[in-house]
């Protein structure tokens, strides 16, 4: 990952012929010295004259010319803006992202304006953009080049910037003056640096101030390309380096409780369990005060030491607390266990926690995202990779691709049988797994069987401090972590999902969770489509497949298309449907047997299967005739499909297929697709068969889709069927 705090010039958008002369290195140490984003510009942006530590949202969406326009009337008019006001005007765009506006005179005759900033102001506007690329209008620009470069200020760093670049501008201009006078423009760009640096030396105390912020702002407390964890275990290695203590441990913040992430000292992978309210205002009065809240270790934790009444609760081991606040929300906690702190001792300590606070949230959300995005490249291909047609296949694909996703070294997926009330595991990774093949847990009982049973996921960080039995020994789990999910399709309860030993031994979280939330659509509808796969073999006995051709038969293919047009209807998915029959399938018959017919019947079966996704249902509707139910495809991609079909069966060398009226076997297909008008199994039937219909009397060997308009479709519902 580059380093953002380096200042970064758009090389590719910067019209350096038109810069003025000695302006760059003025831009670019004061982006440096600022942490924010600095644009010279003359006219509509982007493009800019120049550039100088972009933030990496803006860059995403600069470059993008179908999100481009979001910032048009922020960033684009923002020339106009600064030179209708004549002074500094600030604005917050359509990012959340706050910026402002100035005219500058760099003594060239020509009007120009700075645009300032780029930076949020509240992580409360990073989250909304967040979930916008999450969920929202810009999924699809998600990546992890958003967060290259993401700035946090305060409104009054704007301001100081604003007055920097008027200080700036001035000693530029004026030295451009002199320069005029007494020598060659040449020379004048060879003293620019002199003069910059004489221009930053003249407030060196504030400059140093605006230095050591930027440098907070960009994470030099930790590495920028710090995964979290590591960054707070280098902020607890800082502070006690710095204020010389061995006790630490940093709490997080996860549903209004704080959660161990790491701890020095004996806090050092000791669960611990702080009995105070993220909103309680405690924190935020000993946060004011530059102060700490005293705890007492009881048997059930860390409590205020003003809330214990029986000192016999107390083990007499205390600790003081330090929030770390962002805006007007506590973040994370600080637990210090070190004895006897001095006032000078818990302020400084305080101080730092207020220093560390943005950082540490800015990384906690870009790794958040980032997981995000990786996730969305896992969505993306979810439904395309579980196209096996084998339910024991596909119970192996969906466990693999969830494992992978959370990082789990040890899974299993159980589904739940009506008939017996009991879950069975269908699959299984991880030490062990072979005997984890054989549970089967009743409804209601253990983990799994109370999560179903209930309907709600549980994430467990420590089993120890959620007051849970650990497991038995012999499993040999490597961490105290899981997360235990219900799978389940319009409140019919599917199963559940178990993943634990979080590789590199970390702690499974609500992020975690939030991408199993996300990918639980996708699962559950490839395990249902698995279950119906696995029940179609189990219900052969009963004829549900066609004994000639081996595809499911007209009675399986009406259940199930009803079952599909139900999940259309509630995801407002596309489905399409197609009827095939065989041309001159008669003539066939009558000239070389019916024994020959039933050889061209299965290969013509043959021809279909190899056409189709996994996810395909075909079938044999009855005689020559063969139908394809095609989940989340619209009319396009089906016909696409059919006229894949078609050449395919054209191409197929049948024993006398020569002899045929059009000097080869082929089929006639009509498709049709569910729509408003066109929404029960019934009709799906019958539009198809109309397009079949029109195919057989354009010529044959075509493929035609139903297009008759809406209005006509209740109108002609019952019409007699035509015979071929």
């Amino acid at each position: 990952m580059d380093n953002p705090v380096a200042p970064a010039r758009d090389k590719g958008k910067a019209q350096t012929s038109k810069m003025p002369s000695d302006w760059a290195a003025a831009q670019d140490s004061l982006a440096a010295a600022s942490g924010l984003s600095i644009l010279l510009v003359e006219g509509h942006q982007p493009p800019a004259l120049s550039v100088s530590n972009n933030n990496s949202i803006c860059q995403v969406f600069q470059s993008s010319p179908k999100h481009v326009h979001l910032c048009d009337p922020y960033c684009g008019r923002a020339y106009e803006r600064a030179v209708e006001a004549g002074q500094a005007s600030h604005y917050r765009c359509h990012a959340g992202l706050h910026c402002f506006a100035m005219p500058v005179d760099l003594g060239t005759g020509r009007q120009l304006a700075v645009i300032g900033g780029r930076a949020f102001l509240t992580s409360a506007d990073y989250r909304a953009l967040a979930e916008r690329f999450r969920v929202g209008d810009l999924q699809e620009l998600l990546s992890t080049e958003i967060f290259k470069n993401v700035i946090f200020a305060s409104r009054q760093d704007l301001d100081g910037l604003a007055l920097k670049i008027e200080e700036a501008v001035r000693g530029l201009k004026g030295q451009t003056q002199t320069v005029e006078r007494e020598a060659t423009e040449t020379r004048a760009k060879s003293k620019a640096p002199e003069i910059v640096e004489e221009t930053r030396v003249k407030d060196e105390d504030a400059e140093q101030s605006a230095s050591e912020r930027a440098a907070l702002l960009q994470g030099r407390y930790f590495q920028a390309e710090s995964e979290f964890k590591e960054a707070c275990g280098s902020s607890l290695e800082v502070l006690s380096n710095r204020a010389k203590l061995t006790s630490l441990a940093l709490l997080l913040r996860e549903r209004g409780m704080f959660i161990y992430a790491c701890g020095r000292g004996e806090f050092e992978g000791a669960p611990i369990h702080v009995e105070v309210g993220s909103k309680d205002a405690r924190l935020f009065v000993t946060a004011k005060a530059a102060s700490s809240l005293v705890l007492r270790e009881t048997a059930e934790g860390f409590k205020p030491a003003g809330t214990i009444r029986k000192q016999t609760d107390t083990t007499g081991r205390t600790a003081e607390l330090f929030p770390l606040i962002v805006g007007d929300e506590v973040k994370a906690v600080l637990l210090v266990g070190d004895p006897v702190l001095t006032d000078e001792k818990r302020r400084a300590i305080a101080s730092y926690c207020r220093e560390i606070a943005l950082p540490l949230e800015v990384l906690r959300l870009r790794h958040e995202l980032e997981q995000r995005a990786r996730f969305a490249e896992h969505l993306q291909n979810f439904g395309e990779r579980i196209t096996t047609v084998n339910p024991t296949e596909t119970y192996d694909a969906v466990l693999r691709m969830s494992k992978d996703l959370l990082n789990a070294e040890r899974a299993s997926l159980l589904l739940f049988d009506e008939a017996s009330n009991e879950l069975s595991v269908k699959s299984a990774f991880g030490p062990r797994a072979e005997v984890a093949r054989a549970v089967r847990v009743r409804m209601g009982e253990g983990v799994s069987g109370s999560v179903l049973s209930e309907g709600r996921p549980l994430v467990v960080r420590d089993v120890e401090t959620m007051g849970r039995t650990p497991a038995p020994a012999e499993r040999s789990y490597k961490t105290k972590s899981f997360i235990s999910y219900p799978i389940s399709i319009s409140g019919r309860k599917v199963g559940v999902l178990n993943v634990t030993d979080k590789a590199g031994g970390g702690s499974y979280d609500d992020i975690d969770l939030s991408l199993i939330e996300s990918i639980a659509p996708q699962m559950a509808m490839a395990l249902d489509r698995a279950e119906w796969q696995e029940r179609a073999s189990q219900f052969q006995l009963m004829s549900i497949t066609d004994p000639l051709t081996g595809m499911l038969n007209r009675r399986y293919l009406i259940e199930r298309l009803a079952e599909e047009l139900k999940r259309s209807k509630r995801h407002e998915y596309a489905m399409s449907f197609m009827m095939i029959d065989i041309d001159d399938f008669k003539h066939y018959n009558d000239r070389n047997g019916h024994q020959a017919g039933d050889v061209a019947l299965e290969m013509t079966a043959q021809c279909l299967k190899s056409a189709l996704r996994g996810a395909d249902v075909a079938s044999r509707y009855g005689g020559e005739e063969f139908c394809i139910l095609l989940p989340q495809t619209t009319i396009e991609e089906a016909t696409a499909i059919a006229e894949r079909i078609r050449r395919r069966v054209l191409r197929m060398r049948f024993p006398h297929g020569k002899a045929q009226p059009l000097g080869a076997v082929t089929v006639s297909i009509g498709v049709s697709a569910f729509c408003a008008e066109v929404d029960t199994p019934e009709l799906m039937i019958k539009m198809a068969d109309r397009a079949l219909y029109a195919a057989k009397h354009r010529g044959k060997n075509r493929v035609e889709v139903y297009e008759k308009p809406p209005a006509q479709v209740e109108e002609n519902v019952d019409a007699p069927e035509e015979a071929e």
